[in-house]
């Protein structure tokens, strides 16, 4: 009998072992399977979290002068996919900074005579809206003048990466002379050209580059 009860209880044993591995192996399934949905919320508010202070850094640091909003953020805050959260306040920032209004006016800093070539005054004339022979020195010296600085979105750029803005339009008799030019980057000079024409594409801008980028790594 003792005999009998040893071999009851090891049988018992072991299968209170066996069931409480499956038992073990089925919680940590279940776990795993369905992990993304039971720590989502916590997640999610670590990585939006995060997002978000970059996202503030890289706009305050790029456009200094420039101010976004971010209650878009409320308006998807039930959006149960982070990427696509952020994704969607990216596209939101991006709408903001291209309807930025802008009235460009004449700078007040001036270029001194004596730094202007011979050629100038010649050259400044508009004739059929053809850039002047000496256009690279023109838009040198307005690079220059400006402190490298977009005069609409304030970012500071590399000569490459910039563009000019007419403060009276070449298509409705402005011409070339310095005080009509002013310096904007290559992001700002597409949408200024947009809104004369909206053939333009704004679909390669320089800040939905930067910002898809700053998605991807965070």
């Amino acid at each position: 009998m003792e005999n009998l009860d040893f071999l009851g209880n090891h049988f018992l044993g072991a299968d209170f072992s066996i069931s409480s591995m499956l038992l073990i192996s089925l919680v940590v399934g279940t776990l795993f399977t369905f992990r993304r949905k039971i720590f989502f919320f916590l997640y999610k508010e670590t990585d939006i979290d995060l997002f978000l202070k970059t996202l503030d850094e890289k706009l305050k640091t790029t456009y200094p002068k420039l101010t976004f909003d971010f209650r878009y953020l409320e308006k998807i805050k039930d959006e149960p996919n982070p990427d696509a959260k952020k994704y969607a306040l990216i596209d939101n920032i991006i709408n903001q900074y291209e309807a930025i209004s802008y009235t460009p006016i004449h700078s007040k800093k001036l270029i001194s005579a004596n730094m202007l070539w011979s050629s100038y005054a010649f050259n400044s004339k508009n004739t059929n809206n053809k850039l002047p022979e000496d256009w690279l020195l023109r838009k040198n010296a307005i690079f220059e003048r400006d402190e490298k600085t977009c005069q609409k979105c304030s970012k500071k750029m590399a000569l490459k990466d910039s563009d000019i803005l007419f403060i009276k339009p070449l298509e409705k008799g402005g011409d070339f002379y310095v005080e009509n030019m002013l310096l904007v980057c290559n992001d700002c000079a597409k949408i200024e050209k947009y809104k004369l024409d909206k053939t333009q594409s704004l679909k390669f801008l320089d800040i939905r580059e930067d910002l898809y980028s700053l998605g991807k790594d965070h």
